[in-house]
């Protein structure tokens, strides 16, 4: 270290400088021990990340619930809905028919069906 006196005068001090050897380790063991510090970091970083993991797991279990429950509500409901539309498909074959048709223009409009002596004709 130089440090300068008074009339601008150089002195310098020594510095002691101390080279310690390295912690002595065992043959198989080459890793530093870990610090006190590090591990408390550790412990709170591992606490922490199992905590959202458990909220997050918690809360997609509640989402799976929800979707399938409605899931369930919308497969009721379209099994209903074949029901409803196979039961109207059989009522308007039914309402469509020939016969039916024939008998409702009789009654209604009393028009009747041609007889096979009678001729067909269309201009």
């Amino acid at each position: 270290m130089v440090v300068t006196g008074k009339r601008m005068q150089v002195i310098k001090h020594g510095v002691p400088i101390r080279i310690s050897s390295p912690p002595s380790r065992q043959a198989g063991d080459s890793r530093e021990p870990l610090s006190e510090d590090f591990l408390r970091l550790l412990i709170r970083l591992l606490a922490a990340t199992f905590l959202v993991v458990l909220i997050l797991g918690q809360f997609l279990h509640w989402r799976i619930g929800k979707e399938t429950a409605e899931l369930e509500r919308l497969t009721t409901s379209n099994v209903d809905m074949r029901r409803e539309h196979t039961r109207l498909t059989v009522q308007r074959n039914e309402l469509a028919s020939k016969p039916r048709v024939a008998a409702a223009a009789a009654v209604r409009l009393g028009l009747q069906l041609p007889t096979k002596e009678q001729k067909h004709r269309l201009d």
